[in-house]
């Protein structure tokens, strides 16, 4: 029931902001009538004060197509999802449209929609950095989106017709019996990661990768399936996986980020002005502990504050831990204020002068980039302008998120990719075969700890686990997916420049796009219709590696003039009914009616 919950709240607050909203005038009228007859008909209430009454009412009579929906949401997350409502009904009632799935869209502007930052001190001159020779080096393995599900079953249903399937609860409610029996190590469906095959990557890392300097974890520990999230499953969960890093990399040091399935629920971080905020304060608690060791004791309080850190890796050289929950369209408390949560980019930006004014490079380990809708542009626009102020500071941007193999540019116009480029944002192979990939991970080589060393990123190497072939075998096949990014996309070096000319290259060299879209998705053999692209398709992919921040202007040489978003892969379609009517009068008559239904139900307006 928690999925059918969270399917429509992330359907309700997450997507009718990260991207252009098809309005429909004739619902916004309807809804607008019932809202309005709602108030007329609460007597000395205020539909503010019956928050929890109107929501059930509204549902009633937009006919929601599973009740369990509206009486969750009023049940189960009661103290986030209405303390948002409340908030937002106070300022206009008729917001309540916003929220609900029928293509009404937003009538309001959450605050701070874009907060611009200065960026402090002048920038100094930008001088290219030749590429350093590869005699001293570092290993640094990134793990990404593991999504352990501690309830994977083998032999279970794993075409199922819920959102988490390879569960012994799972079934197919069209066909009898199972249809696709789950693998044991793991199957390519709506299934994640078993935890045996987790401790096994683990083990083969340890084994055939034994010059690894230090681990980043760029989040998402937890499975898909959000509706059984709770506190204490993603303490333990969080508890477990740093347990488990510790027994294969005993001496080795591990650097985690937060992901947005570290949430509960998920994506919500409550920011410290939030009365409600206890349950974030609770998980930064406890990653402060299960963190201890990796992360220096002068930063507790700033990991128990926002879930950042900073550490000095070698002479010369940090890495930033960044905590992107703040910048998360789907995280409900933003729709009250995003104005620069508790503090975060502000942080960054301090940590990013000061590393610069003491001559330092920063590495940065974090979780969901600025790219494909997927943040707020008050945010992504934000930490765009911190990388390109700090641009020779910056060596390495280590995210996730995404379960793609694929990375980002930033440019030095954020509206022209003609523009010199100036970073490039990494984001890793998921761990997680969830959906259409097969399991993945990454080693960088980077110009390594001496006097005088650049710390740039050198090249990468991808390992991924063919399910496909090798689910049921009785042991693991780790292979190479290929060996070097520079050998298998010709670059000449690591450089923004050559990453940017890779994307210009694949517009006209179909051998070398169909190279990165395979990659893209880790070579999975089954055959699908994604990985036949058209033009336009094409265009689609190379239009994401240019935007790390939302803007229609980045694209529009590839004849892309809207948002490129990736789809959220476990979200449900709300289905609703449009109640017939067209004036006030019909529609008081119709909640009066609902209204009776209600209070025969226990549910009243004298409750409120």
């Amino acid at each position: 029931m928690r999925f059918l919950i969270l399917g429509f709240i992330v359907g309700l607050f997450g997507n009718s902001l990260a991207g252009p909203v098809q309005l429909d005038n004739t619902n916004c009228t309807i809804c607008e009538l019932l809202v309005d007859a709602i108030g007329l008909s609460l007597d000395n209430n205020t539909v503010e004060d019956c928050v929890e009454l109107v929501v059930l009412i509204v549902c009633e009579a937009l006919k929601i197509e599973d009740e369990r929906v509206c009486k969750g949401i009023v049940s189960e997350f009661g103290s986030e999802a209405m303390y948002i409502l409340k908030a937002l009904i106070k300022e206009d009632p008729r917001n309540l449209c916003g929220f609900l799935p029928i293509g009404c869209g937003y009538k309001f502007d959450p605050k701070g929609f874009r907060w611009p930052l200065v960026m402090p001190g002048l920038k100094p001159n930008h001088e290219d950095v030749p590429s350093p020779p590869k005699n001293q080096t570092l290993k640094v393995l990134q793990l990404s989106d593991l999504h352990i599900d501690n309830q994977y079953l083998p032999g279970s249903e794993a075409n199922c017709t819920e959102p988490q399937c390879c569960r012994s609860n799972n079934t197919n409610v069209e066909k009898a019996g199972i249809q696709i029996p789950a693998a044991y190590w793991g199957t390519i469906s709506n299934c994640d990661l078993p935890y045996w095959t987790a401790e096994d990557m683990l083990k083969q890392i340890t084994t055939n990768h034994k010059d690894i300097d230090y681990v980043v974890v760029s989040g998402d520990l937890e499975s898909h399936a959000v509706w059984t999230y709770n506190t204490q499953d993603h303490a333990n969960m969080i508890q477990n996986v740093s347990g488990l890093l510790r027994k294969y990399f005993p001496n080795t040091k591990v650097y985690f980020a937060l992901g947005n399935h570290e949430g509960v629920p998920i994506d919500n971080i409550a920011p410290h002005w939030v009365p409600q905020g206890n349950l974030s304060y609770k998980l930064y608690d406890v990653i402060a502990n299960a963190w201890d060791g990796w992360v220096p004791d002068d930063q507790e309080a700033v990991v128990k504050y926002r879930g950042c850190y900073m550490v000095k890796l070698y002479p010369g050289l940090r890495l930033i831990s960044f905590n992107t929950l703040y910048g998360d369209p789907n995280n409900f408390f933003l729709l009250l204020n995003q104005t620069d949560p508790d503090g975060a980019m502000s942080w960054l930006i301090e940590q990013l002068a000061i590393a610069e004014y003491e001559g330092d490079k920063v590495q940065i380990v974090a979780h969901i980039p600025g790219a494909d809708g997927e943040a707020y542009e008050g945010w992504a626009i934000n930490y765009y302008n911190a990388v390109n102020r700090f641009e020779d500071t910056i060596v390495g941007q280590f995210f996730g998120h995404t379960h793609f193999e694929q990375y980002y540019m930033t440019y030095a116009d954020p509206e022209d990719h003609t523009s010199r480029p100036t970073s490039v944002i990494f984001s890793a192979p998921s761990a997680t075969p969830y959906s259409t990939y097969n399991p993945g991970y990454r080693i960088y080589t980077i110009d390594g700890n001496y006097t005088g060393s650049t710390y740039q990123v050198l090249d990468f190497e991808e390992w991924y686990f063919n399910l496909t072939a090798h689910g049921n075998d009785n042991h693991t096949t780790w292979e190479q997916l290929f060996a070097s990014a520079q050998t298998e996309y010709g670059l000449k070096n690591m450089s923004a420049y050559e990453w940017n000319n890779l994307a210009e290259r694949m517009r006209n060299n179909d051998t070398l796009f169909y190279t990165y879209l395979r990659n893209y998705y880790r070579r999975e053999d089954a055959k699908r219709p994604d990985l036949v692209c058209n033009a336009t398709c094409k265009a689609e992919y190379i239009c994401k590696i240019r935007k790390a921040h939302h803007t229609d202007n980045l694209c529009k040489d590839l004849g892309i003039t809207t948002e490129v978003q990736t789809p959220i892969l476990y979200q449900k379609q709300i289905k609703y009914t449009m109640p017939n009517i067209s004036t006030q009068e019909e529609a008081l008559i119709l909640i009066r009616k609902i209204q009776e239904e209600l209070k025969g139900k226990g549910k009243d307006a004298d409750q409120c």
